[in-house]
């Protein structure tokens, strides 16, 4: 093998070497010296790196998935998923499907038509779908982009449809509520909310469902899950690169949903003084800057505030006033401005004075 490149995006002597042993059919070399290319640019192609995709994308597709099969490890996710581009369900093996199932699942979004090939060799040959390969598959359709057919996209929805109101892995607070909640209803319900504030109908029945499920234990329950926000992935992402925001700082989409409407479920039904602190703490955490992204959570974060306001206590008047004097985001401050402003008012308190 040659001398690692001078830069992770430019090594045009390996570019050279890898176009040699494509045209020699020395795979076993191909494979070692493409494991050792990722090694050196975290699997991330660009410039040269891109032109070696271009070169693999040229092999037939038994080829492709050998090396797959030689290459066979998840941390080089990028160019498996490369490799298996265009690798149709039915050429698809099932070794290289369970390869790709665990190397996508550490992504952030990925080829959508590779996505579903591996959906359908993975039932095909054990009767389910995992869900962490779901959970890829909402977070390619959240980051939709043009560089992928759009006729691969109706590929997903079929798979995605099952597990509607189930969370998706991979966060420690929505793989206990997916484990504690005391009815499928509860996270289904938390998903149909929208807006920066419930609508009319759907706190009405949010406010019937918590009360139907037990509520206060309920209440307690959502209060556990919003506590489990901060911690760590527990099926960590990898990064996308220099100048893009961490993917494992930023709290899954469809998650992020569901924790929303869980927050609106605290404002419409009687609260505790726990409340308060708890969802005062989950603000903070929302509003944080995640560098390349902004908020953490601006919808999470404003859903907070929604509730406190609602809360219509003195302790949760005074909560506000905390989170404002933190320092937050534009938009957020806002938020937290105009509902310090209309909560002191109710309650006859001088904002200055809190």
């Amino acid at each position: 093998m040659l001398d690692r490149p001078r830069s992770r995006d430019h090594y045009p002597e390996r570019l050279d070497l890898i176009r040699r042993l494509i045209a020699e059919a020395d795979d076993d070399k191909l494979a070692a010296e493409l494991a050792d290319l990722a090694a050196a640019n975290d699997d991330v192609w660009r410039e040269d790196g891109a032109l070696v995709c271009q070169a693999l994308d040229e092999l037939p597709a038994a080829r492709r998935q050998a090396l797959i099969l030689r290459l066979a490890d998840p941390a080089v996710g990028s160019l498996l998923v490369g490799l298996a581009a265009g690798i149709g369900p039915d050429a698809l093996s099932w070794g290289a499907a369970r390869l790709l199932a665990d190397a996508v699942a550490q992504r952030e979004a990925v080829d959508p038509g590779v996505l579903g090939a591996v959906a359908e060799v993975t039932r095909r040959e054990t009767g389910e779908v995992p869900a962490a390969l779901v959970a890829v598959m909402r977070r390619t359709t959240h980051r939709y982009t043009k560089h992928w057919p759009v006729e691969d996209w109706p590929r997903l929805r079929p798979w995605l449809e099952p597990f509607a109101g189930v969370l998706s892995p991979g966060e420690a607070w929505a793989e206990a509520a997916n484990a504690e909640a005391p009815s499928p209803e509860l996270l289904a319900h938390a998903l149909a909310a929208s807006g920066a504030r419930p609508a009319p109908r759907w706190a009405r029945r949010g406010a019937e469902l918590v009360a139907g499920l037990g509520g206060e234990p309920v209440r307690a329950r959502i209060r556990s899950w919003c506590a489990l926000v901060p911690r760590p992935r527990t099926i960590p992402l990898r990064d996308g690169g220099a100048g893009l925001a961490d993917p494992n700082q930023v709290p899954d989409p469809y998650n992020a949903r569901a924790l929303r409407g869980l927050v609106y479920l605290l404002s419409v039904s009687p609260h505790h003084p726990d409340d308060v602190p708890a969802v005062g703490r989950l603000a903070q955490h929302a509003a944080e800057k995640v560098p390349g992204h902004g908020p953490r959570s601006q919808m999470v974060a404003l859903a907070c505030v929604y509730a406190l306001e609602r809360f219509t206590t003195l302790p949760a008047l005074r909560e506000l006033a905390r989170l404002r004097s933190v320092g937050q985001p534009t938009g957020i401050a806002a938020a937290l401005t105009g509902a310090i402003a209309r909560r002191s008012v109710a309650l006859n308190v001088d904002p200055g004075r809190l």
